[in-house]
């Protein structure tokens, strides 16, 4: 494994970080918390009649806006990677 210091505004890097959220609330809040985290990957990790779990994937300032949109809404815990990159094309980082 390789540990290396891209810079933010290289544009032959991808950054990503992935979060884990939970939303505890009625149907609707829940409903309204799944549509938010839609266009970030969102992927359902559970789901109870009382909560639900969601992973995203997004960059670090979206996932910023995407908890602070979802608090209203019932966000009790999160949990995030920090970030992640990787190049672009077939270049392979030496």
């Amino acid at each position: 494994h390789k540990v290396a210091d891209f810079k933010r505004e290289d544009k032959n890097v991808i950054f990503k970080e992935m979060a884990l959220l939970k939303v505890v609330g009625n149907n609707s809040k829940r409903k309204k918390a799944i549509k938010a985290c839609k266009k970030y990957n969102a992927v359902i990790l559970d789901k109870t009649n009382k909560s639900v779990v969601i992973q995203i994937t997004a960059l670090r300032r979206e996932i910023d806006k995407v908890t602070k949109n979802l608090k209203p809404l019932g966000l009790i815990s999160a949990s995030r990677t920090g970030a992640v990159a990787m190049t672009r094309g077939a270049e392979v980082f030496k």
